[in-house]
């Protein structure tokens, strides 16, 4: 679902203009844990509008409604690219300065 070589490109550019270039690999867990941020940012999504009442239709079922249009799922893109940029550049922000590589810190 994610762009794993846009991830390593863009935290290493944070590396170098954050944190001097103090990083010059990404991780593996380091991939894995923005993946579990986006997860958790969509598991957020699904969560905050829980039906009051049995669901109308089964989550399963196409029921033909399409509420959402192109232009709407535009700007969500544009948002949640700028929301991953961030959620990259604060974990690289963070990382405590412990060899070259972005990752869980042992």
């Amino acid at each position: 679902m994610l762009n794993e070589s846009a991830i390593r490109e863009h935290a290493l550019e944070c590396s170098a203009k954050y944190r001097a270039g103090k990083f010059t690999r990404v991780g593996e867990d380091f991939i894995n844990e923005v993946k579990a941020d986006v997860e958790c940012l969509v598991r957020e999504l699904r969560n905050k509008y829980p039906t009051l009442h049995p669901a109308l239709h089964s989550d399963e079922v196409d029921v033909g409604y399409r509420f959402v249009t192109g232009l709407l799922i535009q700007k969500f893109q544009e948002e949640l690219e700028r929301a991953i940029g961030r959620l990259i550049q604060n974990k690289v922000q963070k990382q405590p300065t412990v060899g070259k590589t972005l990752g869980r810190t042992r």
